[in-house]
């Protein structure tokens, strides 16, 4: 019994040397586990950047993932965070058309998540609806780094309005809407999601206008592709106060999540998940199912991005808690070489235990054929003698030779063919 547990023992001990062997040398191309934090750069707190950040934030929190939130001056900063030696930032919310791969390479965009529209507000009671119409004022276009400072410098130089051809003021916010309802100020320039405290402030404010882009929206769609024509109900944002009274057309970019192209392929999934519960429903100047989108992005979509966006989340996502399906995903790599090599070592292994066993006896018939040999050569009673000795001694060392039961056989052949030599030698 114990020669045949031995024999199991070190079949099977081998055939776990050669998977242990195998899953060291797969481990090498497992995926590294996702990171426990990620950061995101948003903008100002308060902003619409900065609200679906921690919307996501929220969801994340429930597998167990912090997304800290970096506060900026806007979109500009946001890319110069993502494009620094090592990364700064792991993703960022960026306004569509302020960038590029070809100004900032090696990012990838995961999706755009909601229209902000250019909100741009001038003195006066009915104000020419022409950008080219702000030369020679003063304008807030935002500050360094912001979103709205890129755009509105892209649009007034499309309406031929140089930086040199009107007093470009580096404010916005609150700052921007109390100088354009005091006077000190000729125009202000805002790209939000929502109607703000500082837009609400100036669609409140007497002797300013919100302008109507109506009559060339088409036309700043068509000359600049990431904008897109958005209307802003009657009423949308005071309903009881008819604010505003009718409605008014405005060009919007989109904003994008743009991340790093090391960012974790789990994480991505995760995010998208977050992107999808926060923005698919119905927004104020999108149906619902608009966003998440993948068009228009200014930077290649992430290939995982892609996929949830095409089909939704994996088949694991779908059943299994977060940080299981990641287990068993980055785990998959093992499994696959794993069974590639222990299937064929698990047949192996019974035929190889056989031979082990069966190796105990017939190693010894080495021995009998080379003394059936001396017998046959010997030509005196002493030669005989000793070949009879050797044939004693090979019986005895046979003897305490130990098999399994299910084997016995071939080691009493081989007790009888020496006994058979042994009295052969003794005639």
């Amino acid at each position: 019994m114990w020669t045949a547990i031995r024999a199991f023992l070190w079949v099977y001990a081998l055939v776990a040397l050669v998977v242990v062997g195998a899953l060291a040398f797969a481990w090498r191309f497992v995926a590294p586990p996702p990171p426990r934090e990620v950061v995101v750069a948003t903008a100002a707190p308060g902003g619409a950047y900065h609200e679906a950040a921690e919307a996501w934030g929220r969801i994340l929190a429930r597998e167990g993932i912090t997304l800290r939130l970096r506060p900026t001056a806007g979109s500009i900063e946001n890319l110069r965070l993502l494009s620094t030696d090592p990364p700064e930032v792991d993703l960022a919310l960026v306004q569509g058309g302020v960038g590029g791969e070809a100004a900032w390479p090696g990012l990838e965009s995961l999706a755009a998540v909601f229209f902000e529209p250019l909100w741009v507000f001038v003195r006066g009671a009915d104000p020419d609806d022409r950008l080219a119409a702000l030369a020679g004022r003063r304008i807030a276009i935002g500050p360094e780094g912001s979103g709205t400072r890129a755009l509105a410098l892209e649009l007034l130089a499309g309406n031929g309005v140089r930086p040199e051809d009107a007093t470009l003021l580096p404010i916005g916010g609150m700052e921007a809407a109390e100088a354009l309802a005091a006077g000190t100020i000729d125009a202000a320039m805002f790209v939000s999601a929502r109607p703000t405290a500082p837009i609400v402030r100036l669609l409140r404010a007497p002797g300013v206008t919100l302008l109507d882009f109506r009559s060339r929206a088409d036309a700043y769609v068509a000359a600049f592709p990431y904008l897109t024509r958005v209307t802003l109900p009657a009423g949308a944002v005071d309903l009881a106060g008819d604010l505003p009274a009718e409605d008014a057309v405005l060009v919007a970019p989109m904003a994008q999540v743009v991340a790093h192209g090391a960012i974790h392929p789990q994480i991505v999934a995760l995010l998208m998940e977050a992107f999808t519960e926060t923005h698919r429903g119905r927004q104020l100047f999108a149906p619902a199912g608009r966003f998440p989108s993948a068009d228009p992005t200014d930077w290649p979509l992430n290939a995982d991005a892609a996929r949830y966006l095409r089909h939704g989340p994996g088949f694991l996502k779908r059943y299994l808690p977060f940080w299981a399906a990641v287990w068993i995903e980055r785990m998959w790599v093992l499994v696959i070489p794993l069974l590639t090599i222990a299937i064929p070592l698990a047949r192996l292994a019974p035929p190889l235990w056989r031979w082990q066993i069966d190796r105990k006896v017939y190693r010894w018939y080495r021995h009998v054929r080379r003394l059936e040999a001396a017998l046959r050569a010997a030509r005196s009673e002493e030669e005989r003698r000793r070949v009879s000795a050797e044939l004693d001694a090979l019986a005895d060392r046979v003897g305490r030779v130990r098999v399994p039961l299910s084997h016995a056989q071939p080691l009493y052949q081989l007790r009888s063919h020496i006994a058979l030599i042994r009295d052969g030698a003794l005639r």
